[in-house]
């Protein structure tokens, strides 16, 4: 079934900065073993391919997207923030699956 994604979240947040370090695979692995929570073997698995599938992300993204400025099209609350974008606003993120998202909802557009 997987872990919570919220668990999965703190997890990446948590071990995702032992990758950027330089440590390898088994090593990240170890530490998550070693965690308090006691992830087991498939969750271990599936916390370091998240690790590795937002450094990929945030590699081959290049931040493009998110520090971009984009217009909104439609009213919304943005979840983040609370804060109420009307159309013809100016949006920006820095969080380039929140802004794919938005774009792919026809809710914002690339200025």
């Amino acid at each position: 079934m997987g872990l919570h994604h919220s668990t999965l979240k703190a997890a990446k947040n948590k071990y995702g900065p032992l990758l950027s370090e330089g440590k390898t695979e088994t090593e990240i692995k170890e530490a998550i073993a070693a965690d308090e929570k006691g992830y087991d073997e498939a969750g271990v698995a599936e916390i370091f391919a998240a690790i590795v599938d937002s450094d990929s992300e945030d590699q081959s993204n290049g931040g493009d997207d998110a520090s971009k400025v984009h217009t909104v099209v439609y009213q919304f609350r943005d979840k983040a923030d609370q804060k109420i974008y009307n159309s013809g606003d100016e949006y920006t993120s820095g969080d380039p699956k929140r802004i794919s998202h938005l774009v792919k909802a026809g809710v914002i557009k690339e200025k």
